[in-house]
């Protein structure tokens, strides 16, 4: 079983802030970006026993423009061990055969008023037709709800 407490990652940036930053009065506050909402994501998801994958990251790289993702994969898998290993038969020399189920969540992250692009929406819709969870999130808040955690 992999794990994911002994990867080491750097931490989040200071600037990073949980809600919006305090503005001078006539000024517009600075909207959260992806990156952000992003971040606080995995933060969240990893606290509670989560492992995250970035599709369009490998080895720290940025991937995305180089095609080693399928075209509108959401930002984000999760996955979390639902339960453990069990005998569900046997083959013909008795040796047991062993079920894991993991819970898979694919996470297409959004900034505040984000929109879906056509490729997206149409990977969302065939990987819903698989029996897949996709969840649109424009906040750390909407992902606490889909996994049952109060902030």
């Amino acid at each position: 079983l992999f794990d994911a407490s002994n990867r080491k990652r750097p931490p989040a940036p200071a600037e990073a802030p949980t809600a919006a930053p305090a503005v001078a009065k006539g000024r517009k506050a600075p909207a959260l970006t992806e990156a952000v909402v992003q971040r606080q994501i995995i933060d969240l998801l990893e606290a509670h026993g989560w492992l995250v994958m970035q599709t369009n990251k490998f080895c720290g790289k940025d991937i995305s423009s180089q095609g080693a993702i399928e075209p509108g994969m959401p930002d984000l898998q999760a996955r979390k061990l639902y339960r453990l290993t069990t005998i569900v038969g046997w083959t013909d020399d008795n040796d047991p055969i062993r079920k894991t189920v993991w819970l898979i969540l694919w996470i297409e992250v959004k900034r505040p008023g984000g929109k879906v692009s056509v490729k997206q929406a149409t990977w969302h819709q065939l990987a819903q037709k698989r029996g897949e969870t996709v969840l649109v999130a424009e906040s750390v808040e909407e992902v606490a709800r889909a996994i049952g955690v109060k902030l």
